[in-house]
């Protein structure tokens, strides 16, 4: 009999030592704020499980995380690692659990593979994308000769102390073309000569341009060409050989632009600069009906040097410097000087 029960004895510690111990599945988990650790469980494990802190896979939990103190409010997003018995774990649950994170997972590295490129492009390109706008006024000193060696040789001004536009570019993504325009309209004071002492009535100058660009990203500059249409005023030098009078012809002229644009530092400050030069290749004149008819038109070249400087988000000082040579009823040369502030629109 005694045998029999050491027998038994034997048996029964052979089937314990030879049981498998269970299967923890390790689960990375990060916790919501106030959330518990039986809240947690209750998202992997069985419905009607029974577990409580003396469960090994609760007391293997709780020492793989020395750093949580309270488990019945956790603080929110800790990284905590689970452990969960295969015998408690709902596989379906789990499952779920899993495809979420993953999903988690694949759309985060997505956002930052975006905003990496993002920043990629941004350092690509300095430059802005889409329609860009702005508004201006500018003031102006204008000092014009006309020479004819047959009548005469006149000097007069045709300051500006209001001149006002609006400035364009579309840049179009991913491109290094844009497309440039603008418009201009200036209020002439009357002309002092030095023929008499009169004034002479100016009518406005108005001017416009359309161009298209490139962009050379790696130097950090603009080039440009299109054109430029000018109407402005010059005076009738027959009618003053004539009549001894002044009269005032209205020019037109459109002109073959090509320059560039850069964004340079000065003493630290930072100017946006365009330097051009323009060749007209249509005139046309409309004479004074009192003064001498002609069939010549002026025409010739100009050159033109503009700085510009964001004092603000929106707002920005500039100057120009222009000079015209130019050929027709007379010789023509003209300068002008001008100096303003503009509203970037947007």
């Amino acid at each position: 009999m005694n045998k029999i029960v050491l027998i038994l004895f034997f048996f029964l510690i052979s089937f314990a030592a030879s049981a498998k111990k269970p299967k923890y599945y390790r689960i990375p988990y990060i916790t919501k704020q106030k959330e518990s650790y039986a809240q947690i469980l209750k998202r992997f494990v069985k419905a009607d499980s029974i577990i409580n802190y003396g469960t090994p896979m609760v007391r293997r939990t709780l020492k793989a995380n020395p750093s949580i103190k309270d488990w019945k409010r956790l603080p929110g997003g800790k990284k905590i690692q689970l452990y969960i018995s295969s015998d408690f774990l709902d596989l379906d649950k789990y499952k779920a659990y899993r495809d979420e994170l993953r999903k988690k997972i694949k759309a985060a590295k997505a956002k930052i593979k975006e905003q990496s490129r993002a920043v990629v492009q941004k350092k690509k390109s300095p430059f802005p994308t889409g329609l860009k706008g702005s508004f201006f006024y500018m003031a102006s000193y204008g000092a014009f000769t006309q020479k004819n060696e047959n009548i005469a040789e006149l000097t007069f001004l045709q300051n500006s102390p209001v001149s006002l536009g609006g400035a364009f570019t579309y840049y179009p993504k991913e491109s290094n073309f844009s497309v440039a325009w603008s418009l201009y309209l200036s209020y002439l004071l009357t002309a002092a000569n030095n023929l008499d002492a009169s004034d002479v009535e100016i009518p406005p100058e108005i001017g416009g341009n359309i161009y298209g660009e490139y962009r050379f990203v790696k130097q950090r500059f603009t080039g440009y060409f299109g054109l430029d249409f000018e109407r402005f005023s010059t005076f009738n030098l027959g009618g003053i050989q004539n009549d001894r009078k002044i009269y005032v012809d209205e020019s037109r002229v459109l002109y073959l632009t090509a320059g560039f644009s850069k964004l340079i530092s000065i003493f630290g400050h930072k100017l946006f600069t365009k330097l051009s030069s323009s060749v007209s290749f249509f005139e046309q004149t409309t004479n004074d009906p009192r003064g001498v008819p002609t069939t010549e038109s002026y025409s010739g070249a100009k050159v033109l040097w503009y700085l510009n400087k964001k004092i603000s988000k929106k707002l920005f000082v500039h100057t120009l410097f222009k000079y015209h040579f130019m050929s027709g009823p007379s010789d023509l040369t003209t300068l002008r000087l001008g100096v303003g502030f503009g509203y970037i629109l947007f």
